[in-house]
């Protein structure tokens, strides 16, 4: 997502700058200079606070230090009764190994408005800025991320919307669209979200594969919670679960020899399903709160890796379900964010700009 930071004498924003969107946490982060230990971002320049007329550092005994979300104020004392100047600390770790850590401070961002033709912005918005940063992905080389989790202090706190919308285009070179407020696009299938959580959550109920019901050996696996996670590259299911999954799909497709390689439980060659219609043989479909169904598309759901010649499925064994933004590609997912409305909507569509 495009975002402008910071105002200096010479232009507002000061920086242009491009952040990873994150439905899974509140959290939002970009790498700063100087860099103790930093990743490279391609052509980004780095964001330098001290160039900035708006940034303003954030304490240990500030309010915003004490809610921030993740592990903050890590290096403040144990005594915040005291008027004391330490700089509000934070640390940041991500499911795929991906972590940040830095200080805390406000700044002005910008977004664009498409329907106004500029920019508006958004004053004193809490954020980290990284100065030792791991990035676990080779292809994507963003600066930082920006936390679309609700709570207090967070980007859509200070946006003030009750909904938003996204749409990734199948290719991660493209460009998508983000929405908000009134321009955000919100129809197709209903998903009523946990409303205790401040992330997008969901019972997982039930699995299928072009339309049989796959069984899954134990009874306690299902229902399980599932995590809407646009920050992810990949989804992840439990052992179990993706166990369930590959045995039905190797037995639909037993005519062709199938292997694993590295985190991919179920690939085969590219050439021998060439003509084979997964969409039509395997297309698995998750059920949530026994009532309402998505369906994953072979293009989302397959891995095409043309430098060995393997399509792979598109799941990975880990420790809690994690709907990744490969399953997201081709679809205008809209969120409503009221207390008695709390879902998402899924709809099947092209999504380049």
């Amino acid at each position: 997502m495009a975002v402008g930071i910071g105002r200096n004498s010479t232009s507002s924003p000061m920086l242009m700058t491009e952040l990873i969107i994150d439905t899974a946490s509140g959290f939002t982060w970009l790498q700063g200079f100087p860099c103790d230990s930093c990743y490279e971002q391609g052509n980004f320049p780095y964001y330098n606070s001290s160039a900035s007329k708006s940034f303003d550092p954030v304490y240990c005994t500030d309010e915003i230090c004490q809610i921030a979300p993740y592990e903050a104020h890590v290096g403040c004392s144990d005594d915040l009764s005291q008027p004391l100047y330490e700089r509000c600390s934070y640390n940041v770790q991500y499911y795929d190994g991906t972590n940040s850590s830095g200080v805390i401070g406000t700044e002005t961002f910008y977004f664009l408005d498409t329907s106004l033709l500029g920019n508006v912005h958004l004053e004193f918005v809490p954020f980290g800025v990284g100065t030792s940063n791991y990035f676990t992905s080779r292809k994507l080389s963003s600066p930082g991320v920006a936390g679309f989790a609700r709570g207090y202090g967070t980007l859509l706190d200070k946006l003030g919307v009750k909904k938003f919308s996204h749409c990734f285009p199948r290719e991660e070179d493209d460009t998508g669209t983000m929405s908000f407020g009134d321009e955000a696009m919100i129809k197709g299938v209903k998903l009523a979200l946990n409303g205790e959580s401040e992330r997008y959550e969901a019972p997982l109920t039930n699995l299928y594969v072009s339309g049989e019901r796959v069984v899954v050996e134990y009874d306690y696996v299902l229902p399980a919670n599932m995590v809407f996670d646009t920050g992810t590259s990949w989804t992840y299911l439990t052992a179990e679960i993706v166990d369930a999954i590959v045995g039905v799909i190797k037995n639909v497709l037993r005519k062709y020899q199938p292997r694993k390689w590295g985190d991919n439980e179920l690939c085969y060659n590219m050439t021998d399903l060439s003509y084979v219609s997964l969409d039509e043989v395997a297309k698995v479909t998750f059920e949530f709160n026994y009532a309402t169904r998505i369906d994953l598309f072979s293009y989302n759901l397959w891995l095409r890796i043309n430098e060995i010649n393997l399509i792979c499925l598109g799941f990975v064994k880990g420790e809690e379900n994690v709907f990744g933004n490969n399953l997201m590609r081709e679809m205008n997912i809209g969120y409503t964010l009221d207390k008695d409305d709390f879902a998402m909507y899924f709809n099947r569509q092209h999504c380049l700009k």
